[in-house]
């Protein structure tokens, strides 16, 4: 409400002082904006289709918001362009060449495939000025994906996104242009912002004056003009501008990848909704495109870079948590409301909505099973496969094996000796200890992690301390909500300071878990509850943190010191990952004292195939240094929301090894897939006349490092999607089949058609295809069948 108050200010401002000023030209990004405008002021919207016709007015940008970069998935940064493209060419008849974020907080290294993918030639950013240790080397330059074929022309402006056409400002945007030896122009957004007004009458008769420099070149000429002008002009000399390759790293506001907790949360299970939405239509075999719009700009509207950081006021979180949980909550009941029926009583269908074969837990209905009986095991109608079921605490629980993107049939079976389709590995709880044949993990007296084992091999925890949770003095200089400043390294202390006693709460064929009492911890009556757990297949640990959370000006970390004395850690992205020093060496180095990682971080040894990681359900800060890898749970800030994290927070995470492949021989996933295998649950359709779908619409055989990221329905033809990226920085092959009236394409994000693949072989009604798919690579396949084949 305030956001629209602010525009309808500024955009009358700026009207107005069009009408005066017919050289004056005004720059427009996120659609909503306008959108707004033209449904509650539909006269003001009027006049500015007019400046936009006219040229004054250039609406740009490319995103439907100014999305923070780093902590939505992939996925929502492809649908914030897609939409936002398709509202941008509504209003001005094309879609934008320029992405324009200029007040984002650092940049993630697969943005320029991902530009690259959507035909967006031109970026433009203010932000990377704001660091405070070392300076970016550029202005104008290349900027050029990790994949070594993306590129987008960048321009890093010299004055900031709020600029005051002073005299001053002008003679050191000159002084500073990194790249006046081959071009002669920069960029200088000019206004009042934050609903300040925009620009203003008086900075307009400055520029005019500005217009011829004088004394020598000590003033350089000013005009107003247009991005997608300046960007025509700088593609000129695009071939003598420097090359950058890499991350956009912002050394500063280090604090937005933690604050508001419960909010990335809530948009986390957004994500992981929608997801699991388009997913089930293709499972179904509904390849009609699915009009998501307003479910898909709803989510996007809360990548706004202020939301999505936790940078916002109170009032802001208040309202995007419910309505994100009640979108998330909608995804699901669509889901099943779309769901094809069957008569078949008696059972339960069960949807893997991810794209390859897992082990998971999956929570049984109560009519399925009785609380009297031990002896029960849920079967599979479709293959005869029974697996045991477990009732912890009041509830049912199963360990099952499921191939990806399917849905099948279930039934509960008292037979007392089954043959079992899972191997029954020795599961095994003691206060002190955890095991199931896979992995085994010993706890100090403290509760905290002292060893990790996993199929033998210990995981190179350090001999001389333990895992530990940690209270830091967290009270930054600047920006309360943004901030976390490099004494937050140093000023810490052990969150638990007396001996924990850990409970055995499960110990039988599905599930082995520990827990301890509220622990108090910090000066303000905070309480953690620590709970550890393995399932019969799992491989790796389980940690569960049950927080109510009370401080002020404190964070709550989780370290784990290593042997793993690597030059890098590896951090995940939207896509790919992004490899970063953990020995500090220079300047740079020491100022990444906290990182973004995309749920998931990995800490190596020199041959960056061995390590040890850590993978989490919503959680975006980590830092890696010297061996150690921590993960920040909880900040408590409290400008500009004072009530900012205070409260009840339930955080779940696992300890694993770094794994680069798939390798379905030993049932492991890359850790850059463990994020979503541990925290995308299966789908337990309620209703026992869901139809079964045992034959999925494609089936991987091999994946090696590429990871299957998003299955849609095709949003312009009558087929369906698969979105992958390779995640360990090296050429992999896959193999894959669909049916044999199938065509296979490869796509941009636009689906223009880049590639039709040629299949390798034809068997049991089935094609079969085998690609190589490049270093990290995005790639976008799209099956079309006969019927429908283009």
């Amino acid at each position: 409400r305030v956001t629209y108050k602010k525009i309808i200010h500024s955009y009358s401002n700026v009207l107005q002082l069009m009408n005066k000023y017919p050289q004056f030209t005004f720059t427009m990004s996120q659609p909503p904006l306008y959108f707004h405008i033209r449904e509650k002021q539909p006269d003001l919207a009027a006049r500015i289709e007019e400046k936009v016709k006219g040229g004054q007015w250039e609406f740009t940008g490319a995103l439907e918001v100014e999305a923070d970069t780093q902590i939505p998935v992939g996925e929502g940064l492809i649908r914030c362009i897609l939409y936002g493209q398709e509202r941008i060419k509504a209003i001005r008849g094309s879609v934008s060449d320029t992405v324009w974020i200029p007040d984002v907080f650092g940049y993630s290294q697969c943005l320029p495939q991902i530009f690259y993918l959507a035909e967006i030639p031109n970026f433009f950013t203010t932000k990377i000025l704001w660091s405070t240790i070392t300076k970016f080397p550029h202005n104008s330059f290349v900027w050029t994906g990790p994949d070594g074929e993306s590129e987008v022309l960048a321009h890093l402006g010299v004055a900031g996104y709020s600029g005051k056409v002073s005299l001053k400002e002008v003679i050191i945007g000159g002084r500073n242009y990194k790249q006046a030896d081959v071009h002669n122009e920069v960029l200088c957004p000019s206004g009042y912002g934050d609903g300040g007004g925009g620009p203003s009458e008086d900075q307009i008769e400055r520029s005019l004056r500005l217009q011829t420099s004088f004394a020598g070149d000590l003033s350089p000429a000013c005009k107003w003009g247009t991005s997608d002008s300046f960007f025509k002009r700088l593609a000129s000399v695009k071939d003598e501008l420097p090359i950058y390759r890499g991350e956009l790293f912002l050394e500063y506001h280090r604090a937005v990848h933690t604050t508001q907790s419960d909010f990335k949360k809530n948009l986390r299970n957004c994500e992981r909704a929608l997801q699991t939405r388009e997913a089930m239509r293709v499972i179904s075999a509904n390849y009609t495109p699915l009009n998501m719009r307003e479910n898909w700009e709803r989510y996007l509207f809360a990548l706004f870079h202020d939301a999505t950081p936790g940078s916002s006021i109170h009032s802001v979180y208040k309202e995007l948590n419910a309505e994100l949980t009640l979108l998330a909550e909608r995804q699901f009941q669509s889901a099943f409301d779309e769901w094809p029926r069957q008569s078949e009583e008696n059972t339960v269908t069960i949807v893997n909505p991810l794209a390859w074969k897992r082990h998971g837990i999956v929570e049984i209905p109560e009519e399925l099973y009785s609380k009297d009986n031990s002896g029960q095991y849920l079967c599979a109608t479709s293959e005869e496969a029974f697996y045991p079921i477990q009732v912890v605490c009041g509830r049912a629980y199963s360990c099952i094996k499921m191939q990806g993107l399917t849905a099948t049939p279930f039934i509960t079976n008292h037979s007392k000796r089954p043959k079992l389709s899972l191997p029954r590995n020795s599961m095994t709880a003691t206060p002190t200890s955890l095991g199931n044949g896979i992995v085994h993990a010993e706890f100090d007296p403290y509760g905290q992690v002292k060893t990790i084992s996993i199929r033998g091999k210990p995981l190179l925890i350090s001999k001389h301390d333990t895992a530990s949770f940690t209270l830091h003095r967290d009270h930054p200089e600047a920006f309360d909500a943004w901030d976390m400043d490099h004494h937050i390294v140093w000023m810490k202390q052990d969150a638990i300071s007396s001996p924990v006693s850990l409970q055995v709460i499960a110990n039988g064929p599905v599930l082995a878990m520990l827990q301890s009492m509220p622990i108090s911890i910090g000066e303000n009556g905070s309480t953690l509850v620590i709970q550890y757990s393995l399932h019969s297949q799992q491989h790796c640990l389980s940690v569960k943190c049950i927080v109510d959370w009370k401080e002020c000006h404190k964070a709550l970390r989780f370290q784990i010191p290593t042997s793993y004395c690597g030059d890098v850690a590896r951090f995940g992205g939207p896509f790919n990952f992004v490899d970063r020093a953990q020995t500090p060496s220079r300047q740079k180095e020491e100022a990444q004292w906290e990182v973004p990682a995309s749920r998931w971080a990995s800490i190596l040894d020199g041959s960056l195939t061995d390590g040890l990681s850590i993978v989490t359900e919503s959680k975006y800060g980590f830092r890696a240094k010297q061996g150690i890898l921590s993960l920040t749970l909880l900040r408590s800030p409290t400008v500009p929301d004072p009530k900012a994290d205070q409260g009840s927070h339930t955080i779940e995470f696992a300890i694993a090894r770094h794994q680069n492949m798939f390798c379905n021989t030993a049932d492991n996933v890359p850790t850059a897939a463990m994020a979503d295998e541990l925290f995308t649950p299966f789908v337990v359709l309620p209703s026992q006349s869901c139809k079964a779908v045992t034959v999925p619409p494609i089936t991987f055989a091999t994946l090696g490092s590429v990871v299957p990221s998003w299955v849609l329905p095709s949003y312009s033809t009558t087929s369906f999607c698969v979105r992958l990226h390779e995640t360990a920085g090296a050429a992999s092959n896959i193999a894959f089949s669909v049916r044999s009236n199938a065509c296979v394409q490869t796509i941009n994000f636009n689906e223009k058609v880049l590639s039709v693949l040629e299949r390798a072989s034809r068997r049991d009604g089935e094609n079969y295809y085998e690609m190589e798919v490049s270093a990290y690579k995005i790639v976008t396949l799209r099956i079309l069948f006969d019927s429908i084949n283009e």
